[in-house]
């Protein structure tokens, strides 16, 4: 059948009709006489039609050889037009990409996003928001962030920022509740805490005067299974929680929370974006991951 010969049986035979001489072709496509007679060959047997006439002197098209030349001619065209749109799309970023976001850093690099669409109109966004590891790692997705480590080799991580963990609260919360003095104090107040994706309620953790890392569980108030609502209820003035300050944002400048034992934070771990392996990165993902490192930082 015609969809089991080879591109380069084809492109033979447009060789040979052009030229009409197998030598000459052969000289062009630089093979020998004898492959370029074979490729032909086999080409009208994968057709079951005889392409050319040949004599001792002379070599020409069959009917069915000048219907086959002008459709293999025009599908080749076909096939270069697409190389070079593909070429370009190299180094112009255009198409769809599919972006997978942890929901508490989700909606910040969102806000973020019409700045990026305004550089690069010919991408179209396709967004999604979860914490769940498993649609990072089964989801077909161009760029998927996440922090922490993702031990999966189907991915290749770019360091996008590091992270810090970031004891807050909101003003409302601490003009009603006050202000802890000391860790010790926290036991009295509201503790907001998450629940990871593994399923292990995040512990809250301190740096010590001589650089020691203590943990502290609190008896929490509410437990919370996405940064994102974790950190609208810290706002809302709910209680006193520990986040990342990549899922913060401006929170803290503009006001909206108050960071409390500011030195003893902790650093987190590194956010990152990981994107499939085994393939060369587009310039729409090249782009996207510049444009997050921008913001995140």
């Amino acid at each position: 059948m015609f969809q089991q010969a080879h591109l380069n049986e084809i492109v033979v035979f447009i060789a040979v009709a052009e030229h009409g001489s197998f030598t000459k072709a052969a000289a062009s496509l630089n093979s020998t006489k004898s492959g370029a007679g074979k490729a032909v060959k086999k080409l009208e047997e994968e057709l079951g039609l005889k392409l050319f006439n040949r004599t001792t002197r002379s070599i020409r098209l069959t009917e069915e050889g000048k219907i086959f030349l002008d459709a293999a001619k025009h599908a080749l065209e076909t096939i270069n037009e697409a190389r070079l749109l593909l070429h370009a799309r190299k180094d112009e970023p255009a198409g769809r990409l599919r972006i997978n976001l942890p929901i508490g850093i989700g909606r910040n690099i969102v806000s973020a996003l019409k700045g990026f669409t305004q550089l690069h109109p010919k991408v179209t966004v396709e967004v999604s928001l979860s914490d769940s590891l498993e649609d990072a790692i089964k989801g077909e997705w161009d760029v998927v962030v996440r922090i922490g480590e993702l031990e999966d080799s189907s991915f290749i991580a770019k360091t996008l920022c590091g992270s810090r963990r970031i004891l807050c609260a909101s003003p409302e919360y601490l003009s009603q509740k006050g202000k802890p003095k000391n860790l010790e104090e926290l036991r009295e107040h509201d503790a907001l805490v998450f629940r990871a994706p593994t399923g292990k309620v995040r512990a809250w953790s301190f740096r010590e005067n001589d650089d020691s890392i203590t943990e502290f569980s609190p008896s929490p108030l509410a437990i919370f299974r996405d940064g994102r609502t974790l950190i609208d209820a810290v706002v809302a003035g709910m209680g006193i929680a520990q986040v990342y300050d990549t899922a913060l944002g401006s929170s803290i400048q503009t006001g909206e929370v108050i960071e409390l034992f500011p030195e003893k934070v902790v650093p987190g771990p590194p956010v990152s974006a990981l994107i499939p392996s085994g393939r060369a990165m587009p310039a729409k993902t090249r782009v996207f991951i510049e444009f997050l490192k921008k913001e995140l930082s």
